[in-house]
């Protein structure tokens, strides 16, 4: 019986550090390691900043818990981080005073307990500092998780989600051309 009642921290321990695992490009992706150089800024309202979510989870009828999230930040800290690596410099916006291209990114998710799995969907509009748009990108991903680790989870959901976001703007060309302007400037 303490056999198989350690069994499930020990394993809830060892799938915690999944939550991290960067996500390969797949056949015929663009690879994220293009490290153009830009300044990007990641731009995100102060509403959706600000937004906080609250998740229930019931199981069995019994064990209840609640969750609340700072989602925006969340979001936010997930661009920043899959944006990081396509560019030489990425900060918030409020940050960078003179961005070469700035992105403004929105976030939802969904946590479904049955399937113990995070959806994330994201939404990135790029624009040039004179506020051309130069593309909206959507993706979406879902990672596995248990609400134990809820935020880890999430957030590597929405890093999953950004990096797909990463790659069309890559695939798009929108990259590119904000780097052919800073370099005629």
């Amino acid at each position: 019986m303490t056999h198989n009642f350690l069994r499930w921290p020990v394993l809830l321990v060892l799938l915690a550090g999944c939550a991290d695992t960067p996500v390969k490009p797949g056949h015929g992706e663009a690879p994220l390691d293009q490290h153009l150089p830009l300044r990007l800024a990641v731009d995100m309202s102060p509403e959706e900043l600000a937004r906080q979510t609250h998740h229930f989870y019931n199981i069995y009828a019994y064990y209840e818990t609640y969750h609340w999230t700072e989602e925006g930040k969340l979001v936010r800290k997930a661009a920043l981080t899959a944006f990081t690596p396509l560019v030489e410099q990425v900060l918030p916006r409020e940050e960078m005073p003179v961005p070469d291209l700035i992105i403004k990114v929105n976030g939802r998710s969904v946590y479904n307990p049955m399937m113990r799995v995070f959806y994330a969907d994201v939404t990135a509009t790029g624009y040039l500092p004179n506020g051309e748009e130069v593309g909206t990108f959507k993706a979406s991903s879902q990672v596995g998780g248990v609400m134990a680790f809820y935020e880890q989870a999430l957030e590597s959901a929405y890093v999953a989600a950004f990096q797909d976001v990463g790659r069309k703007f890559l695939q798009s060309g929108a990259l590119s051309a904000a780097a052919r302007q800073r370099a005629s400037e």
